[in-house]
């Protein structure tokens, strides 16, 4: 899941004053339908971060590599937040045109929000983001999320080439992690990986973690409030 295809709205600020809602989906995109199920996706994410206030946040991403599956990441101010947008209209478009679009292969995955900052930014073409998948060790979950969290909020302190970082955990696997990360581009992205807090990060986690997939998105389409 390396070269993936990106359509991604972002409210202007991230700041969350209750308690949000982050959800995952995994979805089979049937043969044939890949164009189509681009336009629905991406009426939604607009149309959705337009127009609701508690949507914060929407990305669809396509693996180039398995075009035929596709992800989305959402986060909500709250709960009424999400009410309102499964109520929309564009939600409802998406939802009619799904039996076409999509396969039986519909995963939806709750997630607990642990850690979310973003910076003022500008989107550009050479903009990255990647999407992180890491399981730990059950008995290493407290420390791995204190650990997680004092990395990504160094790193935003610190680093001027990265804008956004959010970490959740599944609800129903809390040792399942699911990290979503923005850099000004590939370079930021690399200049990350040397600092001595990300070293401290991997050299700290090695042994509490049993498997990390990562996705890495420079994004394709992309609106904000």
């Amino acid at each position: 899941m390396k070269k993936i295809m990106t359509a991604l709205a972002l409210s202007a600020s991230l700041s969350v004053q209750a308690a949000p809602i982050m959800n995952f989906f995994e979805l089979g995109i049937a043969d044939g339908q890949n164009i189509s199920y681009k336009q629905v996706a991406q009426h939604n994410i607009q149309t959705s971060i337009k127009n609701e206030k508690g949507t914060l946040a929407m990305i669809a991403l396509q693996s180039q590599n398995d075009p035929q599956m596709g992800y989305m990441l959402e986060l909500y101010a709250d709960e009424a937040a999400y009410q309102i947008h499964k109520k929309s209209p564009q939600y409802h478009y998406f939802l009619q045109a799904s039996p076409k679009i999509l396969t039986d292969h519909k995963k939806f995955t709750p997630l607990t929000l642990q850690f979310l900052a973003d910076k003022a930014f500008t989107p550009s073409e050479t903009m990255q983001s990647n999407l992180v998948k890491v399981s730990v060790k059950p008995e290493y979950q407290s420390e791995f999320a204190q650990i997680v969290k004092n990395e990504m909020q160094i790193a935003m302190d610190k680093e001027n080439g990265v804008w956004l970082m959010a970490a959740g955990t599944e609800k129903n696997a809390p040792n399942h992690w699911l990290f979503f990360e923005i850099y000004a581009d590939a370079k930021a992205y690399e200049q990350h990986r040397q600092t001595p807090h990300f070293q401290e990060y991997l050299s700290k986690t090695e042994e509490m973690v049993t498997e990390k997939n990562t996705c890495q998105s420079p994004p394709r389409r992309l609106a904000y409030k």
